[in-house]
Protein backbone atom coordinates (compact mmCIF):
# COMPACT_ATOMS: atom_id res chain seq x y z
CA UNK A 1 0.00 0.00 0.00
CA UNK A 2 2.76 2.31 0.95
CA UNK A 3 4.28 2.16 -2.41
CA UNK A 4 0.87 2.58 -4.40
CA UNK A 5 0.52 5.80 -2.47
CA UNK A 6 4.34 6.86 -3.00
CA UNK A 7 3.61 6.12 -6.67
CA UNK A 8 0.77 8.39 -6.94
CA UNK A 9 2.58 10.94 -4.95
CA UNK A 10 5.41 11.24 -7.00
CA UNK A 11 3.63 11.50 -10.20
CA UNK A 12 1.55 13.99 -8.20
CA UNK A 13 4.54 16.23 -7.40
CA UNK A 14 5.49 15.70 -10.74
CA UNK A 15 2.44 17.44 -12.37
CA UNK A 16 2.12 19.98 -9.87
CA UNK A 17 5.44 20.78 -8.19
CA UNK A 18 4.34 22.96 -5.73
CA UNK A 19 2.55 19.78 -3.50
CA UNK A 20 4.19 19.78 -0.59
CA UNK A 21 5.85 16.62 1.46
CA UNK A 22 3.39 14.00 1.84
CA UNK A 23 3.36 12.06 5.03
CA UNK A 24 0.76 8.55 5.82
CA UNK A 25 0.82 7.62 9.57
CA UNK A 26 -0.95 6.41 12.94
CA UNK A 27 -2.26 9.05 15.21
CA UNK A 28 0.39 7.53 18.08
CA UNK A 29 3.07 7.64 15.70
CA UNK A 30 1.75 11.28 15.10
CA UNK A 31 1.85 12.01 18.74
CA UNK A 32 5.08 10.49 19.62
CA UNK A 33 6.29 12.68 16.57
CA UNK A 34 5.31 16.03 17.85
CA UNK A 35 5.93 15.36 21.03
CA UNK A 36 9.91 14.23 20.70
CA UNK A 37 10.65 16.14 18.03
CA UNK A 38 8.84 19.88 19.37
CA UNK A 39 10.66 22.01 16.38
CA UNK A 40 7.79 20.65 14.24
CA UNK A 41 5.00 21.97 15.75
CA UNK A 42 6.70 25.44 15.11
CA UNK A 43 8.13 24.88 11.75
CA UNK A 44 4.83 23.09 10.28
CA UNK A 45 2.97 26.27 9.59
CA UNK A 46 0.22 24.39 7.57
CA UNK A 47 -0.59 20.80 6.04
CA UNK A 48 -3.83 19.22 5.26
CA UNK A 49 -5.29 15.94 6.25
CA UNK A 50 -6.00 14.24 3.17
CA UNK A 51 -7.12 11.15 4.96
CA UNK A 52 -8.08 9.24 8.49
CA UNK A 53 -9.44 10.82 11.61
CA UNK A 54 -9.90 14.21 12.56
CA UNK A 55 -6.89 15.01 15.40
CA UNK A 56 -4.98 17.99 16.48
CA UNK A 57 -1.42 18.54 16.86
CA UNK A 58 0.02 17.97 20.86
CA UNK A 59 1.69 21.63 21.31
CA UNK A 60 5.12 21.87 23.13
CA UNK A 61 5.48 24.84 25.20
CA UNK A 62 9.18 25.96 24.80
CA UNK A 63 9.79 25.95 28.93
CA UNK A 64 13.08 23.75 29.35
CA UNK A 65 16.36 24.09 27.86
CA UNK A 66 16.33 20.96 26.07
CA UNK A 67 12.73 21.90 24.23
CA UNK A 68 14.21 25.02 23.06
CA UNK A 69 17.22 22.79 21.71
CA UNK A 70 15.23 20.68 19.81
CA UNK A 71 14.57 23.97 17.41
CA UNK A 72 18.42 23.72 16.53
CA UNK A 73 17.04 20.66 14.38
CA UNK A 74 15.58 22.81 12.44
CA UNK A 75 17.98 25.87 12.32
CA UNK A 76 20.81 23.41 10.93
CA UNK A 77 18.04 21.71 8.60
CA UNK A 78 18.15 25.17 6.70
CA UNK A 79 21.87 25.91 7.66
CA UNK A 80 23.07 22.47 5.66
CA UNK A 81 20.78 23.10 2.43
CA UNK A 82 21.80 27.37 2.19
CA UNK A 83 24.78 26.51 0.20
CA UNK A 84 23.32 24.38 -2.32
CA UNK A 85 20.86 26.86 -3.27
CA UNK A 86 23.31 29.66 -2.89
CA UNK A 87 25.37 27.60 -5.59
CA UNK A 88 22.48 27.60 -8.11
CA UNK A 89 21.97 31.19 -7.82
CA UNK A 90 17.90 30.05 -5.96
CA UNK A 91 17.18 33.86 -4.05
CA UNK A 92 13.53 33.28 -3.14
CA UNK A 93 15.06 29.59 -1.66
CA UNK A 94 18.04 31.56 -0.01
CA UNK A 95 15.28 33.95 1.82
CA UNK A 96 13.10 31.42 2.58
CA UNK A 97 15.52 29.00 4.46
CA UNK A 98 17.62 32.12 6.24
CA UNK A 99 13.92 33.37 7.64
CA UNK A 100 13.22 29.74 8.89
CA UNK A 101 16.85 30.30 10.69
CA UNK A 102 15.57 33.40 11.71
CA UNK A 103 12.39 32.33 12.92
CA UNK A 104 14.49 29.62 15.35
CA UNK A 105 16.41 32.46 16.81
CA UNK A 106 13.00 34.67 17.41
CA UNK A 107 11.69 31.59 19.36
CA UNK A 108 14.66 30.53 20.80
CA UNK A 109 15.14 34.13 22.31
CA UNK A 110 11.19 34.61 23.06
CA UNK A 111 10.73 36.85 20.49
CA UNK A 112 8.87 34.88 18.40
CA UNK A 113 5.09 32.77 18.74
CA UNK A 114 3.85 29.72 17.54
CA UNK A 115 2.84 29.25 13.52
CA UNK A 116 4.53 32.84 12.61
CA UNK A 117 3.93 33.48 8.71
CA UNK A 118 7.30 33.96 6.98
CA UNK A 119 6.20 37.86 6.16
CA UNK A 120 5.67 38.22 10.28
CA UNK A 121 9.42 36.59 10.74
CA UNK A 122 10.66 38.83 8.04
CA UNK A 123 9.00 42.05 10.31
CA UNK A 124 11.05 40.78 13.24
CA UNK A 125 14.27 40.14 10.95
CA UNK A 126 14.47 44.14 10.14
CA UNK A 127 13.89 45.07 13.45
CA UNK A 128 17.13 43.37 13.93
CA UNK A 129 19.07 44.19 11.16
CA UNK A 130 20.40 47.83 10.52
CA UNK A 131 18.86 49.04 7.73
CA UNK A 132 20.22 49.21 4.52
CA UNK A 133 19.72 48.97 0.94
CA UNK A 134 19.90 45.24 0.50
CA UNK A 135 17.54 44.84 3.22
CA UNK A 136 15.28 47.01 1.44
CA UNK A 137 15.53 45.05 -1.86
CA UNK A 138 15.10 41.73 0.08
CA UNK A 139 11.94 43.00 1.67
CA UNK A 140 10.62 43.88 -1.89
CA UNK A 141 12.00 40.74 -3.58
CA UNK A 142 10.03 38.97 -0.91
CA UNK A 143 6.70 40.67 -1.50
CA UNK A 144 6.96 39.98 -5.23
CA UNK A 145 8.07 36.74 -4.86
CA UNK A 146 11.65 37.48 -6.29
CA UNK A 147 10.44 37.96 -9.74
CA UNK A 148 13.09 39.68 -11.38
CA UNK A 149 17.20 40.59 -10.75
CA UNK A 150 17.51 39.67 -7.09
CA UNK A 151 20.59 37.17 -7.42
CA UNK A 152 23.19 40.01 -6.33
CA UNK A 153 21.49 39.82 -2.69
CA UNK A 154 22.96 36.20 -2.42
CA UNK A 155 25.93 37.04 -1.39
CA UNK A 156 24.79 39.44 1.55
CA UNK A 157 22.35 37.21 2.30
CA UNK A 158 25.00 34.74 3.12
CA UNK A 159 26.86 36.78 4.96
CA UNK A 160 23.64 38.18 7.64
CA UNK A 161 23.14 34.39 8.27
CA UNK A 162 26.45 33.71 9.64
CA UNK A 163 26.17 36.78 11.70
CA UNK A 164 22.76 34.91 12.95
CA UNK A 165 24.52 31.57 13.47
CA UNK A 166 27.04 33.76 15.88
CA UNK A 167 24.36 35.40 17.27
CA UNK A 168 22.19 32.17 17.99
CA UNK A 169 25.95 30.35 19.66
CA UNK A 170 25.93 33.43 22.50
CA UNK A 171 22.79 31.83 23.30
CA UNK A 172 23.05 28.60 23.44
CA UNK A 173 24.67 26.71 26.78
CA UNK A 174 24.97 23.34 25.12
CA UNK A 175 27.74 23.60 22.37
CA UNK A 176 31.10 21.52 21.94
CA UNK A 177 34.00 22.34 23.92
CA UNK A 178 37.43 23.76 22.26
CA UNK A 179 38.16 26.43 20.18
CA UNK A 180 41.01 27.21 17.64
CA UNK A 181 39.84 25.00 13.91
CA UNK A 182 42.05 25.77 10.76
CA UNK A 183 40.32 27.95 8.67
CA UNK A 184 40.04 25.06 6.06
CA UNK A 185 38.64 21.31 7.67
CA UNK A 186 37.50 18.15 5.39
CA UNK A 187 35.03 15.93 6.53
CA UNK A 188 32.50 13.01 5.35
CA UNK A 189 29.04 14.10 6.23
CA UNK A 190 26.89 10.75 7.52
CA UNK A 191 25.18 9.07 6.23
CA UNK A 192 25.73 9.31 2.64
CA UNK A 193 29.47 10.12 3.48
CA UNK A 194 30.14 12.65 0.51
CA UNK A 195 33.05 15.30 1.01
CA UNK A 196 32.68 18.35 2.25
CA UNK A 197 35.35 20.92 3.18
CA UNK A 198 34.48 23.49 5.83
CA UNK A 199 35.65 27.13 5.22
CA UNK A 200 35.18 28.72 8.65
CA UNK A 201 35.06 32.30 8.56
CA UNK A 202 34.95 35.61 11.26
CA UNK A 203 31.77 37.31 9.33
CA UNK A 204 32.82 40.58 10.69
CA UNK A 205 35.90 40.14 8.10
CA UNK A 206 34.17 41.03 5.12
CA UNK A 207 36.98 40.54 2.92
CA UNK A 208 37.28 36.99 4.11
CA UNK A 209 33.52 35.83 3.94
CA UNK A 210 33.67 37.43 0.17
CA UNK A 211 36.75 35.49 -0.72
CA UNK A 212 35.03 31.96 1.04
CA UNK A 213 32.24 32.40 -1.26
CA UNK A 214 33.55 33.02 -4.25
CA UNK A 215 35.16 29.33 -3.48
CA UNK A 216 31.98 28.19 -2.41
CA UNK A 217 30.32 29.03 -5.49
CA UNK A 218 33.08 27.41 -7.32
CA UNK A 219 33.60 24.20 -5.56
CA UNK A 220 30.22 22.17 -4.59
CA UNK A 221 31.96 20.33 -1.64
CA UNK A 222 32.73 23.49 -0.24
CA UNK A 223 30.73 24.97 2.81
CA UNK A 224 31.27 28.10 4.39
CA UNK A 225 30.26 28.85 7.97
CA UNK A 226 31.84 30.00 11.55
CA UNK A 227 33.79 27.62 14.06
CA UNK A 228 30.65 28.26 16.67
CA UNK A 229 28.03 27.65 14.50
CA UNK A 230 30.04 24.35 13.27
CA UNK A 231 30.39 23.62 17.27
CA UNK A 232 26.30 23.54 17.85
CA UNK A 233 25.75 21.08 14.38
CA UNK A 234 27.88 18.64 15.87
CA UNK A 235 26.01 18.67 18.73
CA UNK A 236 22.93 19.32 18.07
CA UNK A 237 22.30 18.45 14.57
CA UNK A 238 24.76 15.76 13.15
CA UNK A 239 27.24 14.70 16.66
CA UNK A 240 28.30 11.33 14.26
CA UNK A 241 30.04 14.00 12.06
CA UNK A 242 32.66 15.02 14.64
CA UNK A 243 34.06 11.37 14.48
CA UNK A 244 34.68 11.76 10.62
CA UNK A 245 36.05 15.56 11.16
CA UNK A 246 38.34 13.84 13.91
CA UNK A 247 39.92 11.25 11.90
CA UNK A 248 40.45 13.22 8.40
CA UNK A 249 42.11 16.05 10.15
CA UNK A 250 45.20 15.81 12.24
CA UNK A 251 45.01 18.90 14.32
CA UNK A 252 41.09 19.14 15.37
CA UNK A 253 40.72 20.69 19.04
CA UNK A 254 36.93 20.01 19.37
CA UNK A 255 36.40 18.20 22.55
CA UNK A 256 33.80 15.29 21.43
CA UNK A 257 30.44 15.24 21.80
CA UNK A 258 28.94 14.14 25.39
CA UNK A 259 26.58 10.84 25.01
CA UNK A 260 23.47 13.01 25.89
CA UNK A 261 24.09 14.36 22.11
CA UNK A 262 24.34 10.99 20.59
CA UNK A 263 21.63 9.74 22.53
CA UNK A 264 19.40 12.71 21.36
CA UNK A 265 20.06 11.94 17.44
CA UNK A 266 18.86 8.42 18.02
CA UNK A 267 16.16 9.21 19.47
CA UNK A 268 15.23 11.82 16.79
CA UNK A 269 16.04 8.77 14.48
CA UNK A 270 13.42 6.19 16.29
CA UNK A 271 10.07 7.39 14.54
CA UNK A 272 8.80 5.33 11.45
CA UNK A 273 8.32 8.52 9.40
CA UNK A 274 11.86 8.84 9.05
CA UNK A 275 12.37 5.70 6.88
CA UNK A 276 8.91 6.16 5.56
CA UNK A 277 9.52 9.82 4.50
CA UNK A 278 12.44 8.56 2.65
CA UNK A 279 10.67 6.16 0.82
CA UNK A 280 8.74 8.94 -0.27
CA UNK A 281 11.64 10.86 -1.45
CA UNK A 282 12.77 7.76 -4.31
CA UNK A 283 11.98 9.65 -7.74
CA UNK A 284 12.60 12.84 -6.70
CA UNK A 285 15.73 15.20 -6.85
CA UNK A 286 17.09 14.49 -3.39
CA UNK A 287 16.61 10.76 -2.84
CA UNK A 288 17.16 9.94 0.57
CA UNK A 289 16.65 6.09 0.80
CA UNK A 290 20.26 4.87 -0.23
CA UNK A 291 21.65 6.36 2.95
CA UNK A 292 18.54 5.04 5.69
CA UNK A 293 20.02 1.45 6.26
CA UNK A 294 23.31 3.29 6.96
CA UNK A 295 21.69 5.76 9.39
CA UNK A 296 20.01 2.77 11.41
CA UNK A 297 22.93 0.64 11.11
CA UNK A 298 25.04 3.17 13.25
CA UNK A 299 22.05 4.00 15.33
CA UNK A 300 21.96 0.38 16.17
CA UNK A 301 25.89 0.03 16.57
CA UNK A 302 26.32 3.12 19.15
CA UNK A 303 22.90 2.31 21.56
CA UNK A 304 24.07 -1.72 21.50
CA UNK A 305 28.04 -1.93 21.14
CA UNK A 306 28.67 2.12 21.78
CA UNK A 307 30.91 2.20 18.54
CA UNK A 308 30.74 5.19 16.22
CA UNK A 309 32.21 4.47 12.38
CA UNK A 310 34.54 6.87 10.86
CA UNK A 311 33.07 5.97 7.04
CA UNK A 312 30.44 3.63 4.69
CA UNK A 313 32.89 1.21 4.56
CA UNK A 314 33.96 1.18 8.73
CA UNK A 315 30.27 0.99 9.46
CA UNK A 316 29.50 -1.89 7.08
CA UNK A 317 32.32 -4.02 8.48
CA UNK A 318 31.81 -3.36 12.66
CA UNK A 319 28.25 -4.09 11.71
CA UNK A 320 29.46 -7.33 10.20
CA UNK A 321 31.44 -7.95 12.94
CA UNK A 322 29.13 -6.99 15.59
CA UNK A 323 26.10 -9.21 14.10
CA UNK A 324 27.42 -11.22 11.15
CA UNK A 325 25.78 -9.69 7.99
CA UNK A 326 24.74 -6.95 6.27
CA UNK A 327 21.02 -6.40 6.19
CA UNK A 328 20.10 -3.44 3.92
CA UNK A 329 19.91 -3.58 0.21
CA UNK A 330 20.65 0.21 0.31
CA UNK A 331 18.53 0.51 -3.22
CA UNK A 332 16.76 3.15 -4.80
CA UNK A 333 13.92 0.84 -6.25
CA UNK A 334 10.95 1.82 -4.72
CA UNK A 335 9.47 -1.74 -5.23
CA UNK A 336 13.01 -2.66 -3.36
CA UNK A 337 13.00 -0.47 -0.26
CA UNK A 338 9.59 -0.94 0.33
CA UNK A 339 10.02 -4.57 0.32
CA UNK A 340 13.34 -4.38 2.72
CA UNK A 341 14.88 -1.58 3.79
CA UNK A 342 11.99 0.36 5.07
CA UNK A 343 10.72 -2.95 7.18
CA UNK A 344 14.07 -3.71 8.50
CA UNK A 345 14.72 0.10 9.58
CA UNK A 346 11.22 -0.11 11.32
CA UNK A 347 12.55 -3.21 13.17
CA UNK A 348 15.62 -1.48 14.62
CA UNK A 349 13.09 1.33 15.51
CA UNK A 350 11.07 -1.21 17.42
CA UNK A 351 14.06 -2.93 19.24
CA UNK A 352 15.85 0.13 19.79
CA UNK A 353 12.71 1.82 21.51
CA UNK A 354 12.74 -0.84 24.11
CA UNK A 355 16.24 0.29 25.25
CA UNK A 356 15.84 4.07 24.59
CA UNK A 357 12.78 5.95 25.88
CA UNK A 358 10.86 7.18 23.36
CA UNK A 359 7.16 8.67 24.21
Amino acid sequence: MLRDIATRYIRLKRLLPCVGDCNVSTRAELDSWYRNRPYTWYRDREWLKLYGEDWTRPSVALNDDTVRDSLLWWFFWAWERLPGFFRAGNVRSCCNLFLDMVNVYGLYVEALGASTSRTAVLRYWRTLCPPSRELDALAHGFAVGFRGQYRSLLRWLYSESLKLGEALSERVIRTLEGRGCDAEMHSRVPFNFAARSYLLVNPSREDHVAQALETMQRRADVFVTTENALKLYLYHRNPWEYYLLQAENPRFPLAPPPAEALQHSVRFALHKEVPRSAGFSIGRRVNRSATIGLQYAQCRLYVEQGKVATSAEDLRQQYQQHYCAWPYAGVSSRDSYFLQDYPLACKTIEDLSQRIAVV
